[in-house]
């Protein structure tokens, strides 16, 4: 599963499908993105690498939010 921010809201976005289309340059592939806020985008692999960081994938639980017994 590959992570990503989304395009539109900078949450995190999941990639959900790739696909590779025709043009007349020759084939382009793309990348399907849909986001927690249920944003969804079909962008060129090459344009969403340039303009986006990829994002780590979400955690069950976070170090800061662990509750600490003593």
């Amino acid at each position: 599963m590959k992570w990503t921010q989304c395009p539109q809201c900078g949450l995190l976005a999941e990639v959900v499908d790739r696909d590779v289309w025709p043009s007349t340059d020759g084939p382009v592939e793309h990348a399907h993105v849909r986001c927690a806020d249920r944003h969804r985008f079909v962008l060129p692999v090459a344009s969403l690498a340039l303009q986006h960081h990829e994002a780590p994938p979400p955690t069950a639980r976070s170090e800061t939010t662990q509750i600490r017994r003593t």
